[in-house]
């Protein structure tokens, strides 16, 4: 029907535009806050950022140096999808320094960030249905994506330290041939983890490859975290150490603090080098040109002492954090061990917390310090996350010592009280 006063056509019933079912996923919670925070901010408001795991340095100098003098002298267009041939050597030469691993700059593929290189894999590896397990407290960003693709997200139970290893795979397994579900296709997982903070053994990564490969099951492993690894850590071993069919992402954003460059990287096995770099054509046609470039100069030695300064003061705000929490009276057993990455997670059951999302809007509205809630990164409706927050340290020292008190001092205030049913 055409409007009589001349203007579009009207909509006929029955016929209204909606948005997919499979868009009906979970917001990304960290960046709800991030963005409520920067309202905040705006207004005048001082605001402290334990929330967003995005270090506050700067790319390496480095690096820096190298985009400004792409800037000015190339056009900078398209890159193949697989990227550059330099930085695709210069990541090989990393695995052979880093871990001893022999790896062809032909199985490596540039991304547009970790979170590109994710849809990707999912889809390389996965139909509508299959079942593909993920940590009970993980990167929410992995279930979200997976059931947007139509997979069935398979939650597996983590040990006292908040890891999934073979023997935790395996119960997995076996629970679901009992119930005589379709077997587990998938596994991805990081380690150092998000959110947590906690590490799998050089031991425990190989005996989780060992039974992928025996068990026919894709294993995706997470290694954007690698790097920053701190003392009485395991260290943190690659899954390419173990197995030849393993998949492995990782990116420049934490490590190499370049999370606005958006560049990360895939190393896949044979059988799915094809797949994924036409996928990556069709996607994403090629990551930045300037941040390829730039993150060669990220790998160089020239920029490995600034980029250590950077965990050192990870491990100094780590002890920060455990401070502040030891003020407040929550002791280690309420929190994952934060081996690597620059987070802590912390479960706030035994003082009280019953609603995690509101006593982190409660300390944003009234006391400016930004917090994500633990719902973020647990299964929805296992209760577990209501109790449960992240503290992220990536920060300065100063801010995050200033978070931290201002964390404590709101700790005893009314409103936290009444939250914690007190």
């Amino acid at each position: 029907e055409v409007d009589p006063a001349g203007g579009r056509p009207e909509a006929m019933s029955g016929n209204e535009l909606k948005p997919s079912r499979r868009s009906a996923i979970r917001s990304f919670k960290v960046m709800d806050v991030v963005q409520r925070a920067d309202q905040l901010a705006r207004a005048g408001r001082t605001i402290l950022h334990l929330e967003v795991g995005q270090p506050q340095s700067s790319a390496p100098q480095a690096a820096i140096k190298t985009a400004q003098e792409q800037v000015s002298s190339d056009r900078c267009g398209y890159t193949s999808a697989r990227g550059e041939p330099p930085l695709r050597d210069a990541l090989a030469a990393m695995y052979k320094s880093e871990y001893g691993v022999t790896v062809s700059p032909g199985s490596i593929h540039l991304t547009p960030g970790s979170s590109g290189g994710f849809t990707i894999v999912f889809m390389a590896c996965f139909d509508v249905g299959d079942a593909v397990a993920v940590p009970a407290s993980c990167y929410p960003c992995y279930r979200n994506l997976l059931e947007c693709y139509g997979c069935e997200v398979v939650t597996l139970s983590v040990d006292e330290r908040y890891n999934v290893t073979a023997a935790e795979l395996a119960a997995g397994q076996a629970a679901r041939a009992v119930a005589r579900k379709a077997p587990i296709k998938g596994l991805i997982l990081s380690s150092p983890a998000n959110p947590t903070g906690a590490m799998l053994s050089p031991e425990e990564l190989r005996g989780l490859c060992e039974l992928c490969d025996s068990t026919g099951v894709q294993f995706i492993s997470d290694e954007i975290y690698h790097g920053i690894v701190y003392s009485g850590a395991p260290r943190a071993a690659c899954a390419l150490e173990f197995t030849d069919n393993a998949i492995v992402i990782n990116s420049f954003s934490k490590f190499y603090s370049m999370t606005g460059w958006r560049l990360g990287w895939l190393v896949v096995p044979r059988h799915l080098d094809s797949c994924v770099d036409a996928l990556n054509q069709n996607m994403n046609v090629s990551a930045p040109t300037i941040s390829q470039r730039a993150a060669v100069a990220a790998l160089s030695a020239d920029a490995r002492p600034e980029l250590l300064s950077h965990v050192q003061r990870y491990e100094a705000n780590r002890q920060v954090v455990v401070d502040g929490l030891t003020s407040m009276g929550i002791s280690s057993d309420c929190y994952a061990p934060p081996q690597g990455a620059f987070y802590l997670y912390v479960d706030l059951k035994s003082h009280g917390v019953r609603d995690s999302l509101r006593l982190c809007e409660a300390l944003l509205e009234e006391a400016g310090v930004a917090v994500t809630p633990g719902v973020d990164f647990e299964q929805p409706g296992s209760g577990l996350g209501e109790t449960r927050v992240r503290l992220g340290f990536p920060g300065s020292t100063e801010d995050v010592k200033a978070a931290m008190q201002v964390l404590a001092d709101w700790w005893t205030s009314p409103t936290a009280l009444k939250l914690r049913g007190l």
